[in-house]
């Protein structure tokens, strides 16, 4: 079949040039007809690796499908296991759930919040149609969580935060794993995989991304403080790679964060502790 061919392309590609390392990633953007979730678009553009509008108003882009690549960097973060139980929040079109229920297997538990209910009803069909139909589909806020069926083993952010949202923290079980786009305020956009160690977050892998903004009724709060450890980080204006983020509740920080760190960014819910390479 073409698009079968389309997508060996695609992940042939993504093995070159180093965004998909694991055979069960491989395995599943293999599976998933990416095409069947873009309707409209020709199959040399559905399986490019680039993204692709599916909402604007206005000109201005409400929802996409990610780009495969990075989606791909970002389950080698989240380190799906069969059986696990995930949240993800923002379903767009539908096709990352499909991904990960591909790698969460039949025992596991796939949950995705999108908050534009027309892009919920068709992510809830196509995910029927392709297959996929064990996917739970939620209308609701993002930011809120889903917590019917919590604690969950992963939680994946597909679209661009600057916090860890109280919902988010109480969701994730201890030794699970947070996937985010984080705005850090300083060094760029990443996207972030974390393992909760009881109270605190630790990064396991950074990709420089760019998404769009996670819609919610928390989206607009932002009241964002920087702390340097040195007077010179305050200068520089192209800052080297983040080497590695531990975070925790904002109400549990300490000035000892600063001390082990060479930035530290304080939001509403959560501290984050940065140290550059």
């Amino acid at each position: 079949m073409e698009d079968e061919r389309w997508r060996e392309m695609l992940v042939a590609e993504m093995q070159r040039q180093g965004s998909v390392h694991e055979n069960a990633i491989a395995r599943a953007f293999l599976a998933v007809e990416r095409h069947r979730f873009i309707p409209d678009v020709p199959l040399a553009q559905a399986y490019a690796d680039r993204a692709i509008s599916i909402k604007s108003t206005d000109g201005e882009t409400l929802a996409s499908i990610s780009q495969p690549s990075m989606l791909a960097r970002m389950l080698e973060l989240a380190a799906i296991e069969p059986a696990n139980r995930v949240l993800e929040i923002g379903t767009g079109s539908g096709y990352n759930a499909a991904l990960i229920a591909i790698l969460a297997g039949a025992g596991g538990l796939v949950v995705s919040l999108e908050v534009e209910g027309d892009l919920a009803e068709r992510a809830r069909a196509t995910l029927e149609a392709s297959g996929y139909g064990g996917v739970c589909v939620v209308c609701a806020d993002g930011y809120e969580g889903y917590p019917q069926h919590a604690p969950y083993d992963r939680i994946i952010v597909s679209a661009r935060a600057n916090d860890v949202a109280a919902a988010w923290w109480d969701q994730l079980r201890d030794g699970g794993r947070l996937v985010v786009p984080l705005d850090i305020a300083v060094g760029g956009e990443y996207a972030v995989g974390f393992v909760r160690d009881g109270s605190v977050l630790r990064s396991v892998g950074t990709v420089h991304c760019l998404f769009l903004p996670l819609r919610g009724e928390q989206s607009a709060v932002t009241a964002e403080r920087v702390f340097l450890r040195s007077k010179s980080e305050r200068y520089a204006t192209h800052p080297r790679g983040v080497q590695g983020i531990v975070a925790v509740k904002t109400q549990d920080a300490s000035p000892e964060l600063l001390e082990r760190a060479d930035v530290v960014v304080a939001q509403p819910q959560t501290t984050f502790a940065l140290t550059w390479d």
